[in-house]
């Protein structure tokens, strides 16, 4: 399962859709999957002041991806090209295309839909 920023925000204040928050439970608990956080969606999740201790909290229970190799961002480019995605969304999809997410949880889902269909995968793109 992959967050982007709403997603992030969606968990810290327990929103998902139920089913979602269930799974994402599940794996957190189990350690049988992977919640992944691009940590360049931090930068959007983030406000540098008290209100973002929820989010800190999610953040200490994922797996924060801190590094973009130039592999994955060429790749993460090349998925944007022709769609209106932005760079942050772009990485959280080449994120959930790499790993093979089978979740990818949002608010843009058009965007996000948009980039996914350019690769090759089955993330499911959950709104919250």
């Amino acid at each position: 399962m992959v967050l982007d920023g709403a997603g992030l925000h969606a968990w810290a204040e327990r929103r998902p859709p139920r089913q979602v928050l269930a799974v994402m439970e599940v794996l957190r608990r189990a350690g049988a999957g992977r919640v992944l956080v691009p940590s360049v969606v931090t930068v959007e999740a983030l406000t540098g002041d008290p209100r973002d201790a929820s989010v800190n909290q999610v953040l200490k229970q994922v797996d924060v991806e801190e590094h973009l190799p130039l592999t994955h961002a060429r790749a993460a480019a090349a998925l944007r090209q022709g769609t209106e995605g932005s760079a942050v969304d772009a990485v959280v999809a080449e994120a959930a295309l790499r790993t093979t997410a089978a979740y990818l949880i949002t608010s843009d889902t058009d965007d996000i839909n948009a980039l996914i269909d350019r690769g090759t995968g089955r993330t499911l793109v959950v709104t919250v």
